[in-house]
């Protein structure tokens, strides 16, 4: 299981597609011919506050060496509506893929010399003189201080996808053909260091955790805050109530759980703020993060299916280890093998979709239904075998956590009709709540003066503490008062004197402690079913063997 664990660390971090990171830096060559840099979501824009809700692309693309080409690399940033042709026809052989790819961009792209009429600053002539302005740029007051290049992106309509890539075309002006070539065989070598940013990069400090994000990860900050803060909270109040003498497998196993959640929380968390900052962040912290959300989740269903079986609440006996790691470890390698797909097979540049939709993901959700019945069955045969009358831990339990397994599939259902825009924001505002609010729940059913009936220790008595929070001492107490006016009555209709009473009470008192004695005893063949009964009914019991005593004592009497 851990190689499986570190294989899938690898991959996250090795793997993870350049879209993350809205800094860009580094080296490309142009015999590589093509390189897709980032998709990024920019903001609707506002018209009455232009420059501080418009996108901008900025940054310094320059050659790394001394080059005798004249050829050109070409910089282009377009929308979902020109990338899908330009990018299609990048796996075309050179010679065919340049005209073919900027055949549609040209309609509209502006060029100052073959296209004096195109409405779209979409390309951009690299690399740039060393320290002066690409040719392309014919405003200086456009450009953002200290760079090369700036691309304002204004859309009033709606968010929108941009995509930014690097390509070894250049277009032929000479003689005014405009014709497009490649530039693959010019061993040119560049170096690149590009922002992109939601609103104007001079006023970033107004909206720190938004500027640098692209528009699908705005709020994703505060979503992080506050899952962060309600599971702190959680985790504090169960403490108080793991220190409290609930120590068990189960309550064990669950504050590993609360554990594994608030840690991943915090790594992403921890991972969004550095972003915030410098627009890279700690991906591997995030990745990290991922993986653990991921276990912590396959550890909680493990937890749900041992107190679905009756461990801690029926019974102390471990049953059918086995089948149930065997199948638990089955369900943890799908969801890892699912995030492996979703690196390897997605191709997260053009397509919108996400691992739900991918024959693994509909794998995944079919085992977690497959799961869900069995949590149900487990679930019928412990109400089945329980003698209790109070059965609201498990019916409460089987409610919500039916929910609790069932919820994921609708999501994935739900997000198809949600735009991408707003699909991983809202995918992960519901998981957070689902978890947190799922140890909400098992933090208020395993609270001490709950769960003292369903995860007593067979071996040790109960102190009066826990009689007294379950109200079982007042009822003790309630009976015995009962219990002596009846014998004072007695006493007075029989004509008994007070010497005779006071030896008669002593007896009974006796018995009464004897009685009270054997409640608290339990022995070690007995079930934690047949433990709780006599909890929850051994007032009852206790009622009916005083007054046998007592008929029995008159009829002595009389006789």
């Amino acid at each position: 299981m851990i190689n499986v664990f570190n294989l899938a660390l690898f991959l996250l971090v090795t793997m993870s597609p350049p879209t993350k990171s809205l800094h860009l830096a580094g080296t490309w060559n142009s015999n590589n011919f093509f390189l897709f840099l980032a998709k990024f979501g920019f903001q609707k824009t506002d018209p009455k506050e232009l420059e501080n809700t418009q996108g901008y692309i900025y940054g310094n693309i320059t050659n790394s060496s001394i080059s005798s080409s004249t050829k050109e690399l070409t910089l282009v940033v377009v929308d979902s509506e020109y990338f899908l042709d330009f990018y299609g026809n990048s796996s075309l052989a050179p010679s065919l893929a340049c005209p073919a790819m900027f055949k549609k961009i040209d309609q509209i792209a502006f060029d100052y010399i073959c296209k004096p009429k195109g409405v779209e600053d979409f390309l951009r002539k690299i690399p740039c003189p060393t320290k002066k302005l690409c040719v392309d740029e014919d405003n200086p007051a456009n450009v953002v201080p200290g760079y090369q290049f700036t691309y304002k992106v204004r859309d009033v309509q709606r968010p929108r996808f941009w995509y930014l890539s690097l390509v070894s075309c250049y277009r032929d002006t000479s003689g005014r053909k405009c014709e497009w070539h490649s530039s693959k065989d010019s061993e040119i070598t560049i170096n690149y260091d590009i922002w992109l940013v939601n609103g104007n990069p001079s006023v970033k400090g107004l909206n720190p955790f938004e500027h640098q994000f692209s528009f699908e990860l705005h709020d994703v900050f505060e979503i992080h805050l506050i899952a962060f803060t309600s599971c702190v909270i959680i985790f504090l109040l169960w403490i108080y109530a793991f220190t409290s003498n609930q120590r068990h497998i189960i309550t064990c196993l669950f504050t590993a759980c609360i554990c594994g959640e608030l840690l991943s929380i915090m790594m992403n968390l921890t991972h969004v703020s550095i972003f915030a900052f410098n627009g890279i962040g700690a991906e591997w912290l995030g990745k990290i993060g991922t993986l653990l959300d991921l276990a912590t989740q396959c550890l909680v269903m493990l937890l749900l299916i041992l107190l679905a079986k009756g461990l801690g609440i029926t019974t102390d006996q471990f049953k059918w280890r086995s089948v149930i790691f065997t199948l638990w470890a089955a369900y943890t390698l799908l969801n890892v093998f699912l995030y492996i797909w979703n690196l390897v097979e997605i191709d997260n540049i053009i397509s919108n979709t996400d691992e739900w939709q991918t024959w693994p993901g509909y794998a995944t959700l079919a085992f977690r239904i497959i799961v869900m019945f069995w949590f149900l069955y487990e679930l019928r045969q412990t109400f089945g075998q329980t003698n209790r009358d109070d059965m609201s831990f498990v019916m409460h339990f089987g409610a919500f956590f039916l929910v609790w397994f069932s919820y994921l599939p609708a999501l994935a259902l739900v997000t198809l009709q949600v735009s991408p825009l707003w699909r991983y924001k809202t995918i992960l505002s519901i998981n957070y709540a689902v978890e947190i609010l799922a140890y909400a729940v098992l933090v208020h059913l395993f609270w001490p003066a709950r769960s003292i009936l369903f995860l007593v220790e067979g071996e040790r008595p109960l102190p009066t503490y826990d009689l007294e929070i379950t109200g079982l001492l007042d009822d003790m107490q309630e009976s015995t008062v009962f219990d002596h006016e009846g014998d004072e009555i007695k006493d007075s209709m029989l004509g008994r004197d007070k010497a005779s009473a006071s030896d008669q009470a002593t007896k009974r008192g006796d018995i009464q402690m004897k009685s009270k004695k054997s409640l608290f005893k339990s022995t070690n063949g007995r079930s934690r079913a047949s433990n709780g009964a006599m909890l929850s009914n051994g007032s009852l019991q206790f009622h009916q063997d005083n007054k046998a005593y007592d008929r029995n004592e008159l009829d002595e009497k009389d006789l």
